[in-house]
């Protein structure tokens, strides 16, 4: 039932993660960002944050990084997996830092930027917000937004890539927090069988059998 239900969510799963676009069915290109067809307007407000290259390449690093952990052990993508549809695979409850154990299994990250709210109590309720819960989570990351400022300012990388993508080498908490937004926002799940339907596409060949 796990592996099913893991499969059903990949199974939709259409994330622009490896370059700045994607192709549509017409031979175009899609930008990082888009609603798809059926889809409502997103919740988060893209417009006070455009997804740009240069702030989706600074989110994916920050997203891959263990640097914003206590120790550099533990990642966003630790426990978010892209071939899960960024739940955590195998594991009853995440395991974090030291491979201390939580409470509940990571959620899914796919269609964010149409969540009023995030964790699975709905604790958090903005996506510029959320990735505070599991780096200041004693048993997720460890770690303080102060301390993480000192070691990216330290970084032969990071400071280069803030200035890109925001237009100042000043490394804040809401830059690392918009920058974050731009790469989990544009993770969008939207090319299953059901999407296809309720778009208006391929419904002769839609039906509930497996």
């Amino acid at each position: 039932m796990r592996r099913f239900k893991y499969a059903v969510g990949i199974l939709g799963l259409t994330v622009v993660l490896l370059s700045a676009c994607s192709k549509t069915e017409e031979g175009g290109m899609k930008p990082f960002f888009y609603v798809p067809d059926g889809f409502p307007d997103p919740v988060y407000k893209f417009q006070n944050n455009p997804v740009s290259p240069a702030g989706f390449a600074l989110g994916k690093k920050l997203f891959y990084d263990p640097i914003l952990s206590r120790d550099s052990t533990i990642a966003c993508g630790s426990c978010h997996q892209q071939f899960v549809a960024f739940a955590h695979s195998e594991h009853k409850v995440s395991h974090g830092i030291d491979n201390l154990l939580g409470t509940r299994n990571s959620p899914a990250l796919y269609n964010i930027a149409w969540f009023p709210n995030f964790m699975w109590d709905g604790g958090v309720n903005h996506l510029e917000v959320q990735p505070l819960a599991p780096i200041s989570n004693p048993v997720e990351m460890d770690e303080t937004m102060p301390n993480n400022l000192v070691k990216l300012k330290r970084s032969n990388s990071y400071p280069g890539m803030f200035k890109a993508a925001f237009g100042s080498d000043t490394i804040t908490t809401q830059a690392i927090m918009r920058a974050m937004a731009q790469f989990m926002g544009s993770m969008i799940s939207a090319n299953s069988k059901y999407d296809k339907y309720i778009a208006g596409k391929d419904i002769a060949n839609f039906s509930c059998q497996m």
